[in-house]
């Protein structure tokens, strides 16, 4: 599983704590749900879709990072989510499978691309949230 290290920063500039916070839950959203969303699209032959996710394992940033860099990595960021979205807003209407092969838990495979939908939601709007601040 990819780590990804979350650091807490401290700006003076206003929205600053969106971004921060919009950085956590990023972060833990990469750590928790990443791989779940690769296996989703590795079942259904979407792997072109994949390096959006492999966009999103290559945007690092270090503690001493200006504001205006995060902010361009969470626009990124916002991007990149924006792609894997809107591949699994399709999949239901293009995909038979109904089992999960390989993902976790007895849920069939429909309710695995609900859940992962749902959770790129979240997230997207966190990011695009903390951008507008």
């Amino acid at each position: 599983m990819n780590s990804t290290a979350y650091f807490h920063f401290h700006f003076p500039p206003q929205g600053i704590e969106q971004l921060d916070g919009a950085l956590g839950s990023l972060s833990a959203w990469i750590d928790a749900e990443r791989d779940l969303v690769g296996r989703v699209f590795a079942q259904t032959g979407q792997r072109q879709v994949c390096r959006a996710l492999d966009t999103l394992d290559q945007l690092h940033i270090e503690p001493d990072t200006p504001p205006e860099e995060i902010w361009e990595m969470l626009e990124e960021a916002a991007v990149c989510l924006e792609v894997l979205l809107e591949a699994l807003r399709v999949l239901p209407y293009n995909c038979k499978l109904e089992t999960a092969w390989g993902l976790r838990g007895p849920a069939p495979f429909d309710a695995h691309v609900r859940w992962s939908g749902a959770r790129l939601e979240d997230i997207h709007a966190t990011l695009e949230h903390a951008l507008s601040a």
